[in-house]
């Protein structure tokens, strides 16, 4: 038997064999979360989980006869602690524990991101750059929305289409001053030959200019071209055109302009108050957090479009912050740093915002929709830069630090159960042990129903189970809690009335000491509750 139980009961026939091949069937010590239904459970533990552990089936013939047996066995050994909770927590949500054992529960929502392409995409290069002289400037970008000082491209290529309707060869030498590599300007030889019909015609090959640089102040590249035919006569030609297959940039820099893009929303689903009946919770402090990182190297502020939470009630509430009309702006690196990531934490909390009211009305989930404004306040005065690799994410969570009070809540459940796996079992006891290091009194019940939900028997007699609160000291903390022994009995006739239960209504009530008061009380990750159970069972073999 597990330590500590093995004392609890005594058989009046020894079985040893039997016990045993019972041991090696593997009744476990039951580990379990904090989560109410969890709670619950741990009283009613024993009577779901035995039965499977008594296929004897094998053991009359090794002499077990069809009188009956009296088998005592360890159930239950175990304590949960809030720190064990993280192993068991939902996908959305988690545990944060601060150096001193104080507990936050976080809500996490779906991460929201933004990349360089939402800003300035790929663009394919459908009009040509047309010369019209042997010296044009060429508008490449509108000067009304960018002022762009550098641009590097990448996986760009460009080519040239020149016409002349003089019936020589032409030779042309083209210069493009903006646009440099290695500190030198592009400058191309091309030949346009005459071949016996007009106007004669030169379409170039495709040439890349990755990692060439546009470096200028007025949003535009300058053609310079000397077309000079073979008599050494200096023409303009008839065309001179550049195309460009797509453009794309390495790197950006200058003005970027005004974008207003929106994020894809989100819905936090809050798992707190689920099971809640009745009574009222106060949570003290808790916190919409939106964590973001950005690597863009310009102005990027968060507009709040949308923020509300929705009580389990199905009310719906909006957040309100002046921050929600005002923006949240982002970190974001200096020109000097391209590629650093800077990041920027803000928090919805009681100082700044509702959240607190809102929150405790019982949250069920919180709906948020965020765009990004980048250069919201239009200064052309600040230049930025994008690179190929800028991003931005945006994380919002819902941070619940377990410091408030909880003032005669109640919280049910009910499980589906089926006992057909006890017919050989006549009657049961059972001794439980238990400790509670919460500063909350518990008081637990648990209701057998039959198919159409009427009561068929209640597990524990009066009001329910009670876990007195484990004694408060001034700083703040529980001593452990004390040991507290209890019995269940279910003689023959009872014990046959359950086996016709179909579901098991669990309730809860909890109260933190001094909540008439509102006193806020932590939750700290070595508070537990423990639970030593054993049964004695008479088992009749049919």
């Amino acid at each position: 038997m597990a330590e500590g139980l093995e004392p609890l009961f005594n058989s009046n026939k020894k079985l040893s064999y039997l016990a045993l091949k019972i041991k090696k069937l593997g009744i476990p010590n039951i580990l379990f979360s904090l989560h109410q239904r969890h709670i619950f459970l741990l009283s009613v533990i024993a009577l779901t989980g035995l039965g499977s552990c008594l296929d004897l089936d094998k053991e009359t013939a090794v002499g077990i006869s069809d009188d009956p047996y009296e088998i005592a066995l360890p159930l239950v050994n175990t304590k949960a602690t809030v720190g064990g909770i993280t192993e068991a927590s939902d996908i959305n949500s988690n545990i944060r524990i601060d150096p001193t054992g104080k507990v936050t529960v976080l809500y996490n929502g779906e991460v929201i991101n933004g990349s360089s392409a939402s800003i300035f995409p790929p663009f394919p290069g459908i009009e040509p750059l047309r010369m019209t002289d042997t010296f044009t400037n060429v508008e490449i970008f509108d000067p009304a929305r960018y002022q762009i000082r550098k641009a590097i491209f990448k996986d760009t290529k460009i080519y040239f289409r020149f016409e002349n309707n003089q019936p020589q060869d032409v030779d042309i030498l083209l210069t493009i001053p903006e646009l440099t590599k290695n500190g030198q300007a592009f400058t191309k030889n091309f030949k346009v030959d005459f071949k016996g019909s007009l106007p004669a015609k030169l379409i170039t090959e495709q040439i890349s200019v990755d990692g060439w640089s546009l470096i200028g102040k007025n949003n535009s590249l300058t053609f310079h071209y000397t077309a000079t035919m073979e008599d050494g006569q200096v023409v303009r030609l008839d065309v001179a055109e550049m195309y460009f297959d797509v453009i794309r940039f390495a790197y950006i820099e200058g003005y970027l302009g005004h974008h207003d893009f929106v994020l894809k929303g989100s819905v936090i689903d809050i798992g707190l108050f689920d099971k809640w009946k009745s009574g009222s919770f106060d949570f003290e402090d808790p916190k919409i957090a939106i964590a973001v990182e950005n690597t863009f190297g310009l102005p990027v502020r968060s507009r709040v479009n949308k923020m509300e939470l929705t009580t389990i009630t199905g009310k719906t509430v909006v957040l309100e912050s002046p921050f929600i009309t005002t923006g949240i702006d982002f970190a974001y690196p200096p020109l000097s740093e391209p590629g650093a990531v800077k990041t920027t934490y803000f928090t919805f909390d009681r100082t700044n915002s509702n959240i607190r009211e809102v929150f405790n009305e019982k949250t069920k989930s919180i709906t948020y929709d965020i765009s990004a404004l980048v250069n919201a306040d239009r200064d052309t005065t600040i230049k930025g830069f994008i690179t190929d690799n800028s991003r931005f994410s945006i994380k919002v969570a819902v941070e619940v630090p377990l410091l408030g009070s909880v003032n005669q809540v109640v919280v049910a459940d009910t499980l589906d159960i089926d006992l057909n796996d006890f017919e050989e079992v006549e009657e049961a006891e059972f001794k439980a042990i238990t400790t509670n290091d919460f500063p909350a009194d518990m008081i637990i019940q648990a209701d057998f129903l039959d198919e159409n939900k009427q009561l068929i028997d209640r597990l524990f007699e009066g009001e329910g189970f009670k876990l007195d609160a484990a004694t408060l000291l001034p700083g703040g903390r529980t001593v452990p809690g004390a040991e507290k022994t209890s019995f269940i009995k279910y003689d023959k006739d009872r014990f046959s009335r359950v086996k016709g239960a179909r579901k098991l209504a669990l309730y809860g009530r909890f109260n933190t000491t001094g909540a008439q008061d509102n006193k806020s009380l932590w939750i700290y990750t070595d508070y537990g509750i423990g639970l030593k159970m054993g049964a004695k069972i008479k088992y009749r073999k049919k």
